[in-house]
């Protein structure tokens, strides 16, 4: 059994998976309370379940914005270190592709999730849920016409809905609510995928990877990740920091 968390967007979510079972989900939706909610959260998942159950801890690595991020990345190691169990992480659009892709319709499918300064984070995936290019980021109308043409999940999409050609709102089950696996990463899903990576064999990178040197389009970021998809528990950012030390 996993224990997922997932802080890259306005969503904090907390899981535990079995297989592709899901035992228990929380959710709130508020960009400015992953710190508060937290913690309620792990203790409701938590309350009926034997510890001695949880195999591994998953984690959301992002993108996503700074602060939100940290704190579940930080909570997902404080709770593995504590239990002396392996932490591991995905990259957090790949969780939304894993939901989008879950559907009855077999296909590449896009994720773009809400960057700010008017940008999306996005990443192309492959029908069995590989990430062909990305995450990556930029401005919508800078994505190729040719990829804005495919289809769409993730919050980002939604909200830039005119620059692309087809936008998932509904999820396979039919839901359409503002906190749907097809806008935000859930826990759920960053359970299921690394569960399904692990049962196919993936070995998680076995160095730190390099997520903090990047350049404004995470495009040496993206570089970097290719092939990997099991990832250390560190914020994965996609732009170079707003702050930097002064040169000597």
């Amino acid at each position: 059994m996993i224990l997922a968390i997932d802080t890259s967007s306005a969503l904090t979510s907390v899981a535990l998976v079995d297989g592709t079972e899901v035992i228990a989900e929380r959710t709130h939706l508020d960009a400015r309370r992953h710190a508060e909610v937290l913690a309620p959260l792990l203790r409701d998942v938590l309350r009926s379940i034997d510890r001695q159950s949880i195999t591994a801890v998953a984690c959301g690595v992002g993108p996503g914005p700074y602060t939100g991020l940290r704190v579940g990345i930080a909570s997902a190691r404080a709770v593995a270190a504590a239990w002396d169990l392996p932490v591991l992480g995905i990259c957090s659009l790949d969780a939304i592709a894993a939901a989008a892709l879950s559907g009855a319709e077999a296909g590449d499918v896009f994720v773009a999730t809400d960057a700010r300064r008017r940008e999306v984070y996005w990443a192309h995936y492959a029908a069995d849920g590989a990430r062909i290019e990305g995450p990556l980021v930029c401005r919508p109308g800078d994505i190729a016409a040719d990829l804005r043409a495919g289809t769409w999940a993730g919050h980002g999409a939604l909200a830039h809905a005119t620059d692309f050609d087809s936008v998932l709102v509904s999820g396979p089950l039919g839901e359409h609510e503002p906190t749907s696996a097809l806008q935000y990463a859930h826990a759920c899903w960053v359970g299921r995928r690394v569960q399904a990576l692990l049962a196919a064999g993936a070995v998680q990178a076995a160095a730190p990877v390099t997520l903090s040197v990047h350049g404004g389009d995470g495009s040496s970021t993206s570089a970097q990740l290719r092939g990997i998809e099991l990832l250390p528990p560190v914020p994965l950012y996609l732009r170079r920091p707003d702050v930097a030390e002064p040169t000597p």
